[in-house]
């Protein structure tokens, strides 16, 4: 998963959108306890300390090869469940490139060639 998740498309009548809703509430429920401003204590605090957020930077250069996926490292020390991009060196989108993420590795595609961008996992 990369970014926020988009909600499901329902037709009216649809059997599965009890099913479909539940799998997203569940993947922005797994985001939320990510990225939270509760300070251990359970208080709301600015978000600045560092303990209130469960992610790590990581850089991010995309290869000579447009929409082609290339491997990052991140430490975040188990699998991200999203990530959110910096400002990228030149107008690019980044976007999961469809292999499944691992405790150590994500996969990343940019729309444009050798673009460079930091990239918050979470």
């Amino acid at each position: 998963m990369a970014g926020i998740p988009s909600p499901p498309l329902i037709r009216e009548g649809d059997p599965q959108a009890p099913f479909l809703l539940t799998q997203y509430l569940q993947a922005l429920n797994r985001m939320a306890r990510s990225l939270t401003f509760l300070d251990s204590d359970g208080g709301f605090t600015d978000g600045r300390r560092a303990l209130n957020i469960d992610a790590v930077w990581t850089a991010y250069v995309s290869n000579g090869t447009a929409n082609t996926e290339d491997t990052g490292a991140h430490s975040l020390g188990r699998i991200p469940v999203g990530m959110f991009t910096g400002t990228p060196d030149k107008a690019a989108s980044i976007y999961s490139g469809g292999t499944a993420w691992t405790a150590t590795n994500i996969f990343l595609k940019a729309s444009v060639a050798t673009v460079t961008v930091r990239v918050l996992v979470f």
